[in-house]
C-alpha cells in the first residue's frame, strides 16, 4: 500500500514539473502585479518559443484572466495556467 502511495506522489510530481518546464513564455520570476502585457514579437525567435494563451492576474477583479501573449517581452505578471495563476496570486 505505501509502494502505491509513494508511486502516486511521484507521478503527481512529475507530471507537474513536466508541465511547468513545457511552458514556453513563463518569466522567472513570477509578480501578481505589473498588469496586463501582451509583449511583442518583433523578433524572428519570438513566434517560435512561447504559448499563445497565458494568464495574467488582475487585482480589479481579483481573479486570473486569460490574454494573448506574442512571445518576448511583457512584464511578470504571466502565468502558463488558470491553477497556476490563481496559487500564486489570490489570497484566501
Amino acid at each position: 500500500m505505501n509502494l502505491i502511495l509513494v508511486l502516486a506522489c511521484l507521478a503527481l510530481y512529475v507530471a507537474h514539473t513536466s508541465g511547468q518546464v513545457n511552458c514556453r513564455g513563463r518569466p522567472a520570476i513570477q509578480a501578481c502585479t505589473g498588469g496586463r502585457h501582451e509583449g511583442h514579437n518583433r523578433n524572428r525567435s519570438c513566434p517560435a518559443r512561447f504559448m499563445p494563451v497565458m494568464w495574467w492576474y488582475n487585482p480589479r477583479v481579483r481573479d486570473c484572466q486569460t490574454m494573448r501573449y506574442l512571445g518576448c517581452g511583457g512584464n511578470n505578471n504571466r502565468y502558463c495556467s488558470l491553477a497556476d495563476c490563481r496559487r500564486r496570486c489570490i489570497r484566501r
